[in-house]
């Protein structure tokens, strides 16, 4: 996953799945071996997630190797 573009990915706010299809957020920065996910809905809150968690990317969407459930392990 490091041989992806972050820059350009953070950018382009794209999506963030977990292993499970639901919605993560937006990745909007990169943080050393870390991306940023900003969640959005009543209460904003953001995620450091590290790249070792991303399984893949598709051009549109990050797809996580995590589920929803353990989001809340990587708040900030």
């Amino acid at each position: 996953m490091n041989s992806l573009d972050w820059d350009e990915i953070t950018k382009a706010r794209k999506m963030v799945k977990a292993n499970d299809a639901s919605s993560c957020g937006n990745a909007i920065a990169e943080y050393r071996d870390n991306i940023v996910i900003l969640e959005h809905g009543v209460n904003f809150r953001k995620y450091v997630i590290p790249k070792s968690k991303v399984e893949r990317y598709d051009g549109r969407d990050i797809y996580l190797r995590i589920p929803r459930s353990m989001l809340s392990k990587f708040d900030f």
